[in-house]
């Protein structure tokens, strides 16, 4: 009998369709109307619509259907997606006045305190793969439907200090490298410890029928590996980033001792 590779939840479909009409009613007519803020760049605006993509191809396709009954490699690939891929890219594609109009003022000192952020991100990322947590999710779909959305919510936050900084005074890129290279190690660190085991840690999938010819333990090992290459690739990826800023402060400093 063969799978159906899409799962058109109606939740699912809804949340993201008034997700997206949201964002176009308060950037575009309601910020003209109350002059909320400066207008929102095309690149801003495709940012964030890439990130509701992927949200919602990763809750309705191929990854949802495959990883909720067969493969634990789809389903760590599903997470990667809701956590570290669409949250980075709704923050770059909200501006800084709207963030401010969400988010109480107090909230958001508090969620962008970096140990905050770190602890909230990583501890939802580690308890949630947990072998209890994880195969109760997939038992109990009111508990899946909740680790779905700490998942994207932990992963706002978790990025927050590193792409919003402009909301916070006295934030360096050397703060930001700060940051980063303890949340790499949690990441890499938890990847690991999925992807070298030699047993299965995840009994569900022992059940499963697996697909394509994986064993349990392959497809686990696989899985560890879609959060560990990807993860690292895009905490590298920012850390390059900051660090290139970071060299060309140095240079102006240097440059305006000189003059």
């Amino acid at each position: 009998m063969s799978v159906p590779l899409w799962n058109f939840e109606p939740s699912v479909i809804i949340g993201d369709g008034l997700l997206v009409l949201a964002y176009a009613l308060v950037i575009g007519p309601l910020r003209r109307r109350f002059h909320w803020g400066t207008p929102v760049s095309s690149i801003q605006q495709l940012a964030f619509y890439s990130g509701s993509l992927l949200m919602f191809l990763a809750l309705i396709g191929p990854l949802d259907v495959l990883g909720d009954e067969y493969l634990f490699s789809a389903h760590m690939a599903q997470h990667m997606l809701l956590s570290f891929i669409a949250p980075p890219l709704w923050l770059m594609g909200t501006p800084g006045w709207l963030i401010r109009r969400l988010i109480p003022s107090r909230t958001l000192t508090v969620l962008m305190n970096p140990l905050v952020a770190f602890t909230l991100f990583n501890g939802v990322m580690w308890i949630w793969h947990l072998p209890a947590a994880y195969d109760a999710a997939l038992a109990h779909e009111w508990m899946h439907i909740v680790e779905h959305l700490l998942f994207m919510v932990s992963g706002v936050i978790g990025f927050l200090p590193v792409l919003k900084s402009d909301l916070m005074t006295n934030v360096t890129p050397l703060y930001k490298l700060m940051y980063l290279l303890p949340a790499m190690f949690s990441c890499t660190a938890l990847a690991a410890l999925i992807a070298l085991s030699s047993r299965q840690l995840y009994p569900f999938y022992g059940d499963a029928s697996l697909k394509w010819g994986l064993t349990p333990l392959s497809d686990q090992q696989l899985g560890g590996l879609a959060m560990w290459l990807p993860g690292d690739m895009l905490y590298m990826g920012l850390i390059v980033w900051i660090f290139n800023r970071l060299l060309d402060e140095s240079s102006e400093k240097g440059q305006q001792v000189n003059i």
